[in-house]
């Protein structure tokens, strides 16, 4: 078996033929039947997904690459702790990393589109806090489905080794770590050593935290909420999350990361941990959060593009120096 088949499944000859017959068999269990051939909507290195007709609605199927395949099983269980929330999927084939999912209807994204307003994300950062919250008597269950640990006692370690992965780094190349802001980031590896510290001095509760939430990973049917896409999720310190979620938003709706409308979310969100800090202190535990949190998405890009065959790999090492450089340029207060 080749490299490309080890790691992107579905470039192997057999693959859509096995796929479509996993498929044919779950929608058969479930009194489903297709009224047209499956359709690709989506494809990277590390996903693929189909569309499924079927004679009762469309279904999703969705295939990761091996180093993300937990998350059938974690989707799964997810959706039994929490219904009203997670997307559910209606089967999966943990070892393939394969899931089949209902449609859930309009994303976040589409509803921005069509009608920008922060409202949305106003309701959503306070019911995605207390789901978090929910989820701290399960982290040891969510460990043993394959969810990564990058909580705050291994995270220094973690990031000791990322940094000494000099091909990772892409020094001196156009999208990578110049030489001097490398030995900066080796420089630094005590003081991510003392923010972990400081931060895990504040006493939040570390559980589940979404890596990649933001308004594509999220469906929103008026008032009804549910979050998908958890192959990017990991036990780590909760206000991780809100790196991509704040960076998003900024984007979509042209903001400054100290503008007072994000200002406003993140109140929102950080008063539902009230009862472990005040909010002057959640707020630092924020600041400390913010920036350590851009080590955990380089970490978690390294996990993903070290398991890619070329030209894969190639295409999207930049995502590692690149988070890196985020975290340098957030840092400067700390050191």
């Amino acid at each position: 078996m080749s490299e490309i088949e080890n790691f992107l499944p579905w470039q192997a000859s057999t693959w859509f033929e096995e796929s479509s017959g996993w498929i044919k068999n779950c929608l058969q269990q479930n009194n489903l039947e297709l009224s047209s051939a499956p359709i690709i909507i989506h494809s990277a290195p590390w996903s693929v997904v189909f569309k499924v007709p079927t004679n009762n609605g469309v279904y999703f199927f969705k295939a990761l690459c091996p180093v993300l395949k937990h998350e059938a099983l974690v989707a799964k269980q997810l959706s039994f702790w929490q219904p009203n929330l997670v997307q559910p999927a209606l089967e999966i084939e943990p070892d393939r990393g394969w899931l089949l999912m209902p449609d859930g209807g309009t994303t976040l994204r589409q509803v921005l589109e069509k009608n920008p307003s922060l409202i949305y994300w106003k309701k959503i950062l306070p019911i995605y806090a207390r789901f978090q919250q929910s989820l701290i008597p399960h982290r040891q269950e969510l460990l043993a489905l394959g969810v990564k640990d990058r909580r705050l006692q291994l995270l220094p370690m973690l990031a000791k080794k990322l940094v000494a992965d000099r091909e990772a780094m892409c020094i001196g190349k156009p999208d990578g770590l110049n030489p001097e802001g490398y030995e900066t980031l080796k420089r630094v590896m005590p003081i991510v050593q003392q923010m972990c510290e400081r931060l895990a001095n504040f006493r939040i509760p570390e559980t589940l935290q979404h890596d990649d939430f933001h308004d594509g990973n999220i469906f929103a049917n008026n008032n009804d909420f549910k979050f998908f896409d958890w192959a990017e999720s990991f036990i780590a310190h909760p206000f991780f999350s809100l790196v991509v979620t704040l960076r998003s938003i900024a984007y979509r709706f042209k903001l400054d990361e100290h503008s007072p409308e994000l200002n406003e979310l993140e109140n929102l969100y950080l008063s539902e941990w009230r009862a472990y800090a005040s909010l002057d202190a959640l707020r630092e535990a924020l600041d400390l959060a913010m920036a350590l949190g851009r080590i955990n998405r380089a970490l978690t890009w390294h996990m993903v593009v070290s398991s890619l065959p070329e030209p894969f790999h190639a295409q999207e090492a930049d995502a590692i120096p690149g988070w890196l450089q985020l975290f340098l340029e957030k840092i400067i207060p700390y050191v």
